[in-house]
């Protein structure tokens, strides 16, 4: 098992990936932002542009994407922003990430956020801000793993949900 940026010999486990998402009847996924009409060479430029802080749309920041490969399956995505603007401050943090449904309550976003703080270290960030659901119990239980503090929570714009944050210092 490791975790690895996206190539293109992972098209195919890409695809199950992304089918597992919508079999579950999950349309959006935390941590992966490509285009799903975008062909999977696009998608592996994108996520190397957008770590290097290019080609990003407006209000995005550079950020690095990696997968958790397990004998040729994905199996979760991370998404490690390098800075926070005034959005990600108030409710996306540092860190994304998602586990593939089918591979949930196995530890595997543990390994993710474990994976993003590495990261982080690697490339000087000295504590990461990661924010879940209040109702997300499964996240919250991650977070809390990780060696985590609750900041605060905070009311969601638009919605009637809550957004927990904390800190972790690396």
């Amino acid at each position: 098992m490791g975790i690895v940026p996206l190539a293109s010999g992972h098209e195919q486990a890409l695809e199950d990936f992304l089918l597992d998402f919508e079999r579950a009847g999950e349309t959006q996924i935390p941590a992966y932002f490509a285009d799903r009409s975008w062909p999977h060479n696009e998608i592996v430029r994108r996520f190397a542009a957008w770590e290097r802080g290019e080609a990003l749309t407006d209000g995005w920041v550079p950020s690095t994407t990696r997968f958790l490969v397990e004998e040729g399956r994905i199996l979760g995505v991370f998404n490690l922003r390098h800075v926070l603007n005034d959005h990600l401050r108030r409710t996306g943090g540092h860190v994304g990430y998602a586990v593939r449904p089918s591979a949930r309550g196995q530890g595997f976003g543990t390994h993710l956020l474990e994976g993003a703080k590495q990261e982080a270290r690697l490339r000087g960030i000295g504590r990461l801000l990661v924010t879940c659901d209040e109702s997300n119990a499964a996240s919250r239980r991650v977070i809390e793993k990780s060696g985590s503090r609750l900041w605060d929570a905070i009311p969601r714009e638009g919605t009637k949900g809550t957004t927990l944050r904390f800190w972790i210092n690396l």
